[in-house]
This record gives C-alpha cells, sequence and structure tokens, in this order.
C-alpha cells in the first residue's frame, strides 16, 4: 500500500492530478506518506512582479520543492515561493515537502494578469556592437557611424542615420558608451572629435552601457509640419520608424538628456554660439507621424534642456523621462531641436542631443 502511495504521490507531482483530496496510510507500518494533493489558496499576480507564497509549514528539517506545472519545471527549494511570472495565465504550482520519510504535496493556484507595460518595446542598443567601435574619449562610437547608406536598427526600431564618408560627417543618430562630458573647446580636434558624450555622464543603467546621440534639423518652418499634409520625412535627419507591419504602436516614453557641446556653449559660449541671458531656451520637439505621414497630433511633446525665460538659469544634466503618450498611435517618430540663439545662417547653438529607452505600446 505505501509503494502505491509514493507512486500516486510522483504522478500527481507530475501534474496527473486529483487536487483537493486527501489520503492517508491503510495500515500502522504505512506511515511514510502523511497527505498527497492538498489544496491551498488561490493567489493573483501580475507580469514582471513578484509574488510571495507562505505555506506557513515551519519544519525546518524538510526539502521543499516548487514545481510549475505550466512549464514543466522547479522553480524553488525554499519553504517560501518568491516567483515573478513573465506571461499572463492560470499556473498550477505543486510543492511538496519531504522529511523522515514523510511526503506531503499541497497545491496553489496562481493568475496571472497582464501587467500595464507587458506589451512595452525599449530600445536595446545592447545590439549594437561597440567593441569594434570609433574610440573616443570616454569609450567608443558604432562603426559605421561615417559609414554611407549604413543601417542603423535594433528590433522593431529603424534609427535613421545619413552618413557622407567622403566628408567625414553625419547626421540623424548614431550609438555611443562615451563617458565623457568634458568641456573640449580646447581639445585637440576641439568638439568635431569629440562629440559624442553626454552630461549624464554615461547611459540611462549606467556608465560603459550605449546610449543615442543625435545631430538633428532645427525646428524647421510649420508649413513642412502641417497637420493636413503628410510630413516629409525624407528631409528631416532624426527620424525613428517602428518596422513592424504585422503591429501598431502607441508612442510611451524616452529618456533624453543634453550633449556636452551646445551645455557648454550656452553656459560659457563659444566661437559660434554665445551665453545664455534670461529669456533663451534650448527646446526638444517631438513629433509623431502615422503609416501615412500625418502628424498624429497637432502638437509635439517639447521638452526644455534649458529655460531661461521664468527666472531658471539652472540646466539639468541628469536623464528626463520625457511622456510622449499624447502623440497616440505612431509609425515615426521625428526629433528637432529649437534654440533663441539663431544667427543668418542658422542655429548657433549646437545642435545635439542624447537618448536612451524610447518606449512604444504593442497595441492588441
Amino acid at each position: 500500500m505505501k509503494n502505491k502511495l509514493h507512486k500516486l504521490g510522483f504522478y500527481l507531482f507530475l501534474g496527473i492530478g486529483i487536487l483537493g483530496t486527501t489520503f492517508t496510510s491503510c495500515s500502522s507500518d504505512d506511515n511514510g506518506v502523511t497527505n498527497i494533493a492538498v489544496a491551498k489558496e488561490d493567489y493573483q499576480s501580475l507580469t514582471g512582479e513578484e509574488v510571495t507564497i507562505d505555506p506557513k509549514i515551519g519544519r525546518a528539517g524538510a526539502t521543499y520543492t516548487w514545481y510549475n506545472h505550466r512549464e514543466s519545471k522547479t522553480i524553488g527549494d525554499q519553504e517560501i515561493l518568491k516567483h515573478t511570472f513573465a506571461k499572463p495565465g492560470k499556473y498550477n504550482l505543486s510543492l511538496k515537502v519531504e522529511e523522515a520519510g514523510a511526503l506531503d504535496i499541497y497545491t496553489y493556484t496562481v493568475t496571472v494578469d497582464k501587467n500595464y507595460d507587458y506589451n512595452y518595446v525599449v530600445t536595446d542598443l545592447t545590439e549594437i556592437n561597440l567593441s569594434d567601435g570609433i574610440s573616443t574619449a570616454g569609450g567608443k562610437i558604432w562603426k559605421d557611424t561615417f559609414t554611407d547608406d549604413a543601417e542603423l536598427k535594433t528590433g522593431i526600431f529603424n534609427i535613421k542615420h545619413i552618413a557622407i564618408n567622403e566628408w567625414h560627417t553625419w547626421m540623424g543618430f548614431t550609438v555611443s558608451n562615451s563617458t565623457d562630458s568634458a568641456d573640449h573647446i580646447n581639445s585637440e580636434g576641439g568638439w568635431v572629435k569629440n562629440q559624442w558624450g553626454t552630461m549624464a555622464g554615461g547611459a540611462v543603467n549606467g556608465a560603459g552601457k550605449p546610449f543615442l546621440v543625435s545631430f538633428a534639423d532645427h525646428k524647421p518652418h510649420p508649413n513642412l509640419l502641417d497637420p493636413t499634409k503628410p510630413v516629409p520625412l525624407d528631409r528631416f535627419s532624426s527620424v525613428i520608424t517602428i518596422d513592424d507591419q504585422a503591429n501598431t504602436y502607441k508612442a510611451v516614453s524616452t529618456q533624453v538628456a543634453i550633449s556636452p557641446w551646445p551645455y557648454y556653449g550656452i553656459l560659457k559660449g563659444d566661437a559660434f554660439a554665445r551665453k545664455f541671458e534670461k529669456g533663451d531656451y534650448f527646446a526638444l520637439h517631438i513629433y509623431g507621424v502615422d503609416a501615412d505621414n500625418m502628424l498624429t497630433s497637432d502638437t509635439p511633446v517639447t521638452h526644455y534642456f534649458v529655460d531661461f525665460r521664468n527666472g531658471v538659469n539652472e540646466i539639468n544634466t541628469d536623464w528626463s523621462k520625457v511622456d510622449l503618450s499624447s502623440l497616440g498611435e505612431v509609425k515615426h517618430l521625428v526629433f528637432f531641436l529649437e534654440t533663441t540663439d539663431v544667427g543668418d545662417w542658422g542655429a548657433n547653438t549646437a545642435l545635439y542631443f542624447t537618448m536612451d529607452q524610447l518606449t512604444v505600446d504593442k497595441v492588441e
């Protein structure tokens, strides 16, 4: 009888279950099994959030094994289970407790709902290999920064990059892991050789991680951003396109920080830019564009790196999270910089900014 009960317990542990039933021994010498498949509490959780299950057994000498029947794997060996479920759905779990030849099995059900960010897709710039990149102060930049027609893409994000190798110049976006935030007005090669840092000193996830550097256009004449006409995306350099034909996405957020070149030009002035005064500002404008190349909102999302219009004279050098949800469903995101320091030949402030963790939400 004992062997039969042990075998039944083994099958139950593998998910062939009689749930909520208690078995006891059938004879005086059959005391190796006390309980099999005793149904316990049901739990609720969210994807990406840790759930804690405390069976309150308190037998220090026992061996504990938690088993996830839905995914057919062991998920814990401590009495108290702490586990995070990545996918929504209903999970049947078993806890096997063994001590001195005795075997107890308890069953639990965890219903996991989608967290608010379940369908979020975030730029993963670690996919861009910088190990063979171009060395610069504080790190490296993408090896194809100056390569004509080089494709810069990560996941669903097609990141526009323009280069003219013959002139050793570029626009749009590139990738850097530089920790440099110094003033290079008097450095060898000046700012042209040292345009790759961020005043935040590294990516959102830490120094040495990759982030985007943008050499952007100044905000164009309103006629080019007429909400009643298609946006001429080919005329603009800093554009990110969601390259997924099967799904649509809503804009969520991004992290941005000021680049050292405009920062020091605004703070001190340089050969081209003047030091900012009361009333000056340096702003990033982000527009959403749909699959038909039409603006998704009459107004852009605007973030002020510098705004001296209201008596404020400090410049934030950290990453700032910018809410993009007002742009709605987007196929493209277009980025422009705007400065109040403008001359006969255009903007005098260096038109650079840095960006990380662009996030969109897949529409179900």
